[in-house]
């Protein structure tokens, strides 16, 4: 799968192995709209994406924007915000204002 991009977000919260949260009960906005560059172009409602969050099990999403290679976007731009609220299981605990590595790929 090829890599969209890659950017470290601090958790607002502590999540215990096995509950479930989402990406934007997980990490604050001032997180979700940290830039980082893309490593390929995405297509609105086109580009399938897999978010994959250190410690949550992965998530399927849709790109909720057009871009190209190079440019600066964050994961509050390029996610549905149906997507940032998908629910899914922690495989580790997580500790509030730790810094978990959040990789997009396409699918």
């Amino acid at each position: 799968m090829p890599l969209v991009g890659k950017v470290e977000l601090k958790a607002d919260k502590d999540v215990a192995t096995g509950a479930e949260t989402s990406i934007s009960e997980l990490f604050p906005y001032s997180e979700r709209s940290k830039e980082f560059t893309l490593e390929t172009d995405v297509q609105r409602d086109k580009t399938k994406l897999k978010i994959t969050v250190a410690k949550l099990e992965p998530i399927e999403a849709v790109a909720d924007t057009t871009k190209k290679k190079g440019e600066k976007t964050s994961l509050w731009a390029l996610l549905k915000i149906a997507d940032s609220s998908k629910k899914v299981k922690a495989k580790e605990a997580i500790k509030k204002g730790e810094a978990l590595t959040v990789t997009i790929e396409t699918v």
